[in-house]
């Protein structure tokens, strides 16, 4: 740790309670890292809390860079916090929950965990459990979420919280809590000159740019990406698969990451689709793609297993094409499929056909092998694939719900984190606070909003393709 950063961290950990704004890529997530590392050398400890599991494993390898003693240090997302301290005090809390957590009772979570936070006991447990307390991503909070910081605030006096306004992306239901009503009355700002740290050493103009833009990203302003010439910044006119096809294929460093964004889940699966496998979707935290199709799974014993796993193996996979109407008609008919003449594919149709007659869930997994290793086959959806398999196996294996297996799952990979793959199509909103080499922008016109934007921008260290109709856009919050 150098000295500018030891004395800025020495200096946060003195000021609090109070707040910080540091744009994308200026090293938030470093200086939190390095003042909770000061506060370890001092024997003090302290409970991080932020909104996404990225979040929490980028806080956790900057925490062992500087060898911060995990005794002296707790790392979560906030719902998960909530989760564990209702689970642990349910009478406290008024809720009761299950082993499980049911994300889309996070409200009821969060509001528990604040009584219970309140409350004189847990006061004194949580003022001998921790010495400081660092909330990262602030501008993302709901006013439900800040209620329940404020009670842990009050507990533990030492908080620090961090975010960007320019980056509240995240869309969750109620009331959100703003930097000017919510935070600063309560923890003043720290002020702090800030750098492009993300950029130095692949390309610093850009880095530079992107903090000076910010300010002409704002609701009703024009941006005209051909009045900024930067290295690594290219506009491509068209949106059509051709235009986008040639910006995606022209990565040629394997070893290099590129993530492709675009606005919503459809368009995602069908860029990555479309490019014959080359980028694998990344799915969200919830899984809802793989719960859409588990709600449809057919029981054991049913012989509409076969079509249900034909029309997965379609949206997770190119090259099945031959899967097609004639014999998804069939499969509904409990009909033999074997006859038909599709080149490339007849032995996935028998492996299909086996299973309409065998319909169990090991043959589901039979078929789902003979797929993966069919080398003409692109899987564009790895997570889905190997999740949903995954929980179907589970379920064959304790009876459970394939949709409580799923959230099992998922559950883990809040704690793991994803298997890394260097080509990814994605939204804007799943690749919030993670880095990438380029960044390709799959359609300007679906990103008008200022915040959307910056985010997907910033994402790279060192190129940014913008691919769109025409290269200014009227910004406008919520587009």
């Amino acid at each position: 740790m150098d000295d500018t950063l030891r004395t800025t961290a020495v200096g946060l950990l003195a000021a609090a309670p109070c707040s910080i704004e540091m744009p994308a890529g200026t090293g938030k997530t470093h200086l939190l890292a390095a003042a909770a590392a000061m506060a370890a050398a001092e024997g003090n400890r302290s409970l991080i809390l932020t909104h996404t599991n990225a979040g929490v494993d980028a806080i956790r390898k900057r925490l062992r860079q500087f060898g911060v003693p995990a005794s002296l240090v707790r790392v979560d997302t906030i719902t998960s916090w909530a989760f564990a301290l209702v689970g642990s005090y349910s009478v406290i809390a008024g809720v009761s929950v299950s082993a499980i957590p049911d994300w889309t009772q996070s409200d009821g979570y969060l509001k528990g965990a604040t009584r219970v936070a309140e409350a004189d006991a847990i006061v004194d447990v949580l003022q001998t459990s921790f010495d400081y307390l660092f909330v990262d991503e602030y501008q993302d909070c709901t006013v439900v979420l800040h209620e329940f910081v404020v009670a842990l605030a009050a507990a533990i006096s030492k908080t620090v919280l961090l975010g960007d306004r320019l980056q509240a992306i995240f869309t969750f239901v109620g009331p959100m809590a703003t930097w000017e009503s919510h935070v600063l009355p309560a923890f003043p700002a720290f002020e702090l000159e800030v750098k492009a740290h993300r950029w130095h050493g692949h390309n610093a103009e850009l880095g530079q740019w992107l903090l000076d833009i910010r300010p002409h990203l704002a609701h009703g302003q024009a941006f005209d990406f051909s009045d900024h010439q930067i290295p690594g910044l290219k506009f491509v006119t068209g949106t059509n698969p051709t235009a986008l096809a040639g910006v995606a294929h022209s990565f040629r460093d394997f070893d290099e990451s590129v993530v492709l964004l675009d606005k919503w889940p459809a368009d995602v699966a069908s860029h990555a689709s479309r490019l014959g496998g080359a980028y694998s979707v990344m799915e969200d935290i919830t899984g809802n793609f793989m719960r859409g199709q588990l709600e449809l799974l057919p029981d054991e014993g049913n012989y509409l297993l076969a079509h249900w796993f034909a029309s997965f193996a379609k949206e997770c996979v190119v090259g099945l094409s031959g899967i097609d109407g004639p014999v998804t008609g069939k499969l509904q008919q409990n009909e033999g499929i074997t006859h038909y003449a599709r080149a490339g594919i007849e032995h996935i149709l028998m492996a299909i056909d086996e299973m309409r007659l065998n319909p169990t869930y090991a043959q589901l997994e039979t078929a789902a092998q003979v797929i993966r290793e069919t080398k003409a086959l692109r899987i564009y959806r790895w997570e889905a694939w190997n999740d949903t398999r995954e929980a179907i196996a589970m379920t064959a294996a304790n009876a459970e719900p394939a949709l409580d297996n799923l959230a099992r799952v998922r559950d883990r990979l809040r704690r793991t984190g994803r298997t890394r793959h260097n080509r990814i199509a994605s939204r804007t909103l799943l690749v919030k606070g993670l880095e990438y080499d380029h960044v390709v922008i799959a359609n300007l016109n679906k990103t008008r909003d200022p915040r959307n934007l910056y985010v997907a921008l910033s994402r790279a260290r060192k190129s940014v393709v913008v691919v769109g109709t025409s290269p200014r856009i009227v910004l406008s919050d919520g587009s």
